[in-house]
């Protein structure tokens, strides 16, 4: 179960809780940051777009100038064999209960039929949690993305390249509360939403790429409010997503990445939409004392 495609996802389903509040922070635009603390090497932070496209090929030249001159990388979260084994075995229910009990005979076929060409059996997709069956839904038919890296996969390269140490802000176990933990109706109306929508939600994958290209946060964000205006009966699941899935890791994202900022030269990736806003972990670092300087 690959995490990119979670991470797709949530680049098309996230929505704002306000938009009039982002509009009014500096913290709007820009994807690399640096971070200045007292007295030491001030360091960087950048934020990717997990998804694999070759116009994401390389890495932008001041994000390149500022890795190079790194002493370390710190990710959201890096995935060996056993915590993919561990993932993929939490995704699945364990007892009795399948996704076809979950969201009926109908759904559960469309599922089949979106899931199939990734090599899923049936009776895999059939023990799958909703939450496990939806963060696998993209464009399997029209997929490219053998033939790519996400940036962050970039960045880890280029750090065992260098030898770098190498840190991560979330473990494996984290990242399954916070999919496990997720209320089961709000999992059911979101993957029933994603089924019915999938045209709308690949073209506006193409958008979020296109507004991240042009290092527009704001952008972003306008683009998940528009989607949920449109469809308002994902709102109140839609505003649990994104409490859980960005506004509470902002929290811990930026509180464990200040370990590494003490060191200094650090360099921090994660999900451009954690650096957004008032809630983001810019604003999150300067209540903390630091300072940040957009600089790309």
């Amino acid at each position: 179960m690959k995490r990119r495609a979670f991470l797709s996802l949530i680049a098309l389903l996230l929505a704002p809780a306000s938009t009039a509040a982002a509009a009014r922070s500096r913290f709007s635009r820009g994807v690399l940051w640096r971070i200045h603390s007292r007295n030491k090497p001030s360091s960087h932070v950048f934020g990717t777009i997990h998804v694999p496209d070759p116009r994401l090929a390389a890495l932008p030249a001041p994000v390149a100038q500022a890795f190079a001159s790194a002493r370390s990388l710190t990710l959201e979260f890096t995935a060996d064999g056993h915590a993919r084994e561990y993932f993929l075995e939490a995704a699945l229910f364990q007892d009795r209960q399948t996704l076809e009990d979950k969201i009926g005979a109908r759904d559960f076929e469309r599922v089949v039929d979106r899931l199939a060409p990734l090599g899923l059996s049936r009776e895999f997709i059939r023990k799958l949690k909703p939450w496990g069956a939806l963060i696998n839904l993209r464009n399997p038919r029209g997929a490219t993305a053998g033939a790519w890296q996400t940036l962050d996969e970039q960045l880890l390269g280029g750090a065992r390249t260098r030898r770098l140490p190498l840190h991560t802000m979330e473990s494996v176990g984290e990242q399954i509360f916070t999919f496990d933990e997720f209320p089961m109706d709000s999992q059911i109306a979101l993957l029933r939403h994603a089924l019915e929508n999938e045209a709308e939600l690949i073209a506006m994958a193409e958008r979020t790429l296109e507004a991240y290209l042009a290092r527009d946060l704001d952008g972003i964000w306008q683009i998940q409010a528009d989607f949920v205006r449109r469809h308002p009966e994902i709102a109140p699941h839609n505003a649990v997503f994104v409490k859980r899935v960005i506004y509470d890791r902002s929290v811990v994202m930026a509180f464990r990445m200040q370990r590494q900022l003490r060191h200094g030269d650090a360099f921090i990736a994660l999900g451009a939409l954690h650096l957004h806003g008032p809630k983001g972990v810019l604003k999150l670092l300067e209540q903390d004392g630091y300072r940040a300087r957009r600089i790309y």
